[in-house]
């Protein structure tokens, strides 16, 4: 319940609070002088009426009496005995419609009571709910960092890596240079000792055939 809603309702009651103890302090008037008639005799005195503006059961009771108070003053010592006990009946009523309106009263009390309770009681379990949320909202934040550091981390590894295998590419790719300059550089050397053999060999040749031809002729 928002606080609009809470300050309607609490002027809401307030406002029949105050109307019940005007429409009470009628009532306790309306018996007053009609205890007053009791005591003095049949007489003529304007008893007021209830406010208008009651609860449907007040103005039931409202009605009732404002039709008594049309009744005509008896006159004459005859009818004393009934106008004594017509104005006692009127005073019962009254008092009996007062103790029910303070009935009603307190009802409505002990239920603003109940609700101000309720009210609190909701309060308090907004207020846990609140509190949770804000733990909650604080551990995602932390969870978040955490996950935001191991990404970064998890960057820089890639990042890192990437630079290793370039190095390790650019390191293999020297190796594999100088090794095939060595290789290189070895069959040029066969090549040289192939050929250096090739002639020495065609010259032990040719010195065989001169010293067979030499043979021959001696």
């Amino acid at each position: 319940m928002d606080q609009q809603a809470k300050k309607h309702l609490q002027e809401e009651f307030d406002a029949s609070l105050e109307e019940k103890d005007q429409y009470i302090s009628v009532l306790q008037t309306q018996v007053s002088l009609l205890k007053q008639r009791l005591r003095n005799g049949p007489m003529n005195v304007d008893i007021p009426k209830p406010l208008s503006q009651m609860e449907p059961q007040a103005e039931s009771f409202t009605k009732e009496e404002n039709t008594e108070n049309d009744v005509e003053p008896v006159v004459g010592d005859g009818a004393s005995a009934k106008t004594l006990e017509t104005l006692q009946q009127r005073v019962k009523r009254q008092e009996n419609l007062l103790q029910r309106c303070k009935e009603t009263i307190r009802s409505h009390k002990e239920q603003c009571t109940l609700l101000t309770s309720e009210k609190e009681a909701l309060q308090e379990q907004l207020d846990e709910r609140l509190q949770e949320l804000e733990k909650m909202k604080d551990l995602h934040m932390a969870e978040k960092t955490k996950l935001i550091t191991q990404l970064r981390d998890a960057k820089n590894l890639i990042e890192q890596l990437e630079q290793d295998k370039g190095m390790v590419i650019a390191e293999t790719k020297r190796q594999m240079h100088e090794t095939l300059e060595m290789k290189e550089e070895e069959i040029a050397q066969l090549r040289s000792h192939i050929k250096q053999m090739t002639t020495q060999g065609e010259e032990l040749r040719e010195q065989k055939e001169k010293s067979e031809r030499a043979g021959a002729l001696g």
